[in-house]
């Protein structure tokens, strides 16, 4: 009996012509395209049904194609517990080539990611060989970008680096659940599991990694954050206008996360003393703002008591190697270094320094890199 072929992808999917899709509310969303058909190990790609035979519930009409052989490509089999299914051997993404149905495990942007691509949201690697550009987010699982990031959001599983570097403009954020490497960075934030190393300079970027930051070149402006190392090759600090603050000895993502707790109890507290003033004011407003009022109030306690546990979180963490701050270069008035509740504020310039707590001070040794360390 003739077969036809039900696809779980658009077998007619070309990623060169993608349409913005409509939202609920009526406006056009401009940023997710849907670049890339994912799939994960598993997944049934397409399956054989006899011909005129209803369509399994999650098959579309439209994707229903004739054919009594399944087109396997690279990366797919025949599923050992159906013969009539085929199935995914890899996560990747899905699409006809040379007349199969093939599965890639790296996805290769060749141009910018910007509104002719729309955000890159991929299962495995992702290859950017252009730049990415302000406003726009890739996810994957190790994200390299030839490029230049601009004010864009990278997320990666593992590990995250870009040939041009960072132009942040005070908006772009790296978070790896590995390690960062990049040749430069300025006006960003990045966050990292893993190690962070930067090949040139960085200015005004905020910083925080869960093992050690390496610096080739100048690290100036902004807070940096890191459980083991902080190396700096040429110069710590940008003089007393450039704030450099340096904290060590908590762990890097829950002092994170308590910071976002804090910004949003101070944010929630002026929310609130706003609705209490307009209350006082406007006596007829107060049927409409205390239901709100009470609401912020929970809100308010919820966090408080998320603060309160990751206080006792960082105060129970404790970590194998001392941290330590390394300077070969030269170290510039104005920068504040904290290690594990010890506070120092750097007066004059100093060169060829290594800096760590002990018996609860900050303590300065010359050379920078002492055999003994």
């Amino acid at each position: 009996m003739p077969s036809q072929l039900v696809h779980y992808f658009n077998p007619d999917f070309d990623h060169f012509h993608l349409t913005p899709s409509e939202k609920t509310d009526g406006s056009v969303d401009h940023y997710n395209l849907g670049y890339a058909q994912n799939v994960i190990t598993g997944q049934v790609l397409a399956e054989r049904i006899p011909e005129g035979a209803l369509l399994p519930p999650s098959a579309k009409s439209e994707y229903l194609r004739q054919g009594d052989t399944l087109p396997a490509g690279p990366n797919t089999k025949i599923n050992p517990d159906n013969p009539a299914q085929l199935i995914a051997t890899e996560n990747g993404y899905v699409f006809y080539h040379n007349g199969v149905i093939t599965v890639k495990k790296l996805l290769n942007v060749r141009r910018d990611v910007d509104f002719h691509t729309g955000n890159i949201v991929f299962v495995g690697d992702v290859c950017v060989h252009g730049s990415v550009r302000t406003g726009f987010d890739v996810h994957g699982k190790n994200i390299l970008v030839k490029g230049t990031v601009e004010g864009a959001r990278l997320r990666a599983q593992g590990n995250i680096s870009s040939m041009n570097g960072v132009k942040g403009a005070k908006t772009a954020f790296l978070e790896a659940g590995g390690d960062i490497r990049l040749p430069f960075i300025e006006n960003a934030e990045l966050l990292a599991k893993g190690d962070i190393l930067i090949d040139g300079t960085v200015m005004h970027t905020d910083i925080w990694a869960g093992r050690n930051i390496a610096v080739k070149g100048r690290l100036q402006g902004g807070n940096i954050y890191a459980n083991q190392i902080v190396y700096v090759a040429e110069q710590l600090g940008g003089g007393i206008s450039t704030v450099t603050s340096i904290v060590m000895g908590y762990n890097p993502h829950t002092l994170r996360q308590l910071h976002k707790v804090e910004h949003a109890i101070q944010k929630l507290r002026t929310s609130m003393e706003q609705m209490k003033n307009s209350m006082i004011k406007n006596d007829f407003l107060r049927d409409e703002l205390e239901p709100k009022l009470v609401a912020a109030q929970k809100q308010h306690d919820a966090l408080f008591k998320r603060r309160s546990r990751l206080g006792e979180s960082m105060k129970q963490e404790t970590f194998g190697t001392a941290p330590r701050v390394i300077v070969p270069g030269q170290v510039r008035p104005g920068v504040e270094i904290s290690i594990g509740g010890a506070y120092l504020m750097i007066q004059d310039f100093m060169e060829n320094v290594c800096m760590y707590r002990k018996d609860d001070e900050i303590v300065i040794e010359s050379p920078a890199m002492d055999k003994k360390q």
